[in-house]
């Protein structure tokens, strides 16, 4: 069963290592998550 729930979630910034590199992640709002079904 899928779980839905339309609030945008704040994200704030943060500094994260990814990839071999450190790299900065600007504040922002993204879909509440467990909106996607992958099966």
């Amino acid at each position: 069963m899928a779980y839905s729930n339309d609030k945008p979630v704040h994200v704030s910034t943060y500094v994260r290592y990814r990839f071999g590199r450190w790299e900065s992640v600007r504040e922002h709002w993204r879909s509440y998550p467990g909106q996607l079904s992958l099966f």
